[in-house]
């Protein structure tokens, strides 16, 4: 896969868990936003009625993906929502193929 790339990931916490995942993600997304300036894109949704978390992830190529996953606070993250977690991560790794992820900053 070259150039840019996406992942869509799907969490699903136990019950009364989601408030912790989301707390969880937020510390995460604060250290990419900080520390990660490739990626391009990261952020979570949360679908209607329902406690999953959906994020959302763009990075400049594969190495950008790479370093990310390496990293401490990623590999904090994930030991830390583990338990949280009703199934496994579900993760859809993709390419851009049409429409537009932005808008020019005039």
């Amino acid at each position: 896969m070259a150039g840019e790339i996406y992942n869509i990931v799907k969490l699903v916490p136990r019950p009364e868990k989601f408030n912790e995942l989301v707390e969880a993600f937020k510390t995460l997304s604060k250290h990419v936003q900080e520390q990660e300036p490739k990626t391009q894109i990261y952020f979570a949704l949360q679908p209607p009625k329902s406690q999953e978390l959906i994020i959302v992830e763009k990075y400049t190529d594969i190495d950008n993906l790479k370093a990310h996953a390496g990293s401490s606070e990623f590999k904090t993250f994930f030991k830390a929502v583990g338990p949280l977690l009703a199934q496994p991560a579900e993760i859809k790794t993709s390419s851009f193929v049409g429409g537009f992820d932005g808008r020019a900053k005039l």
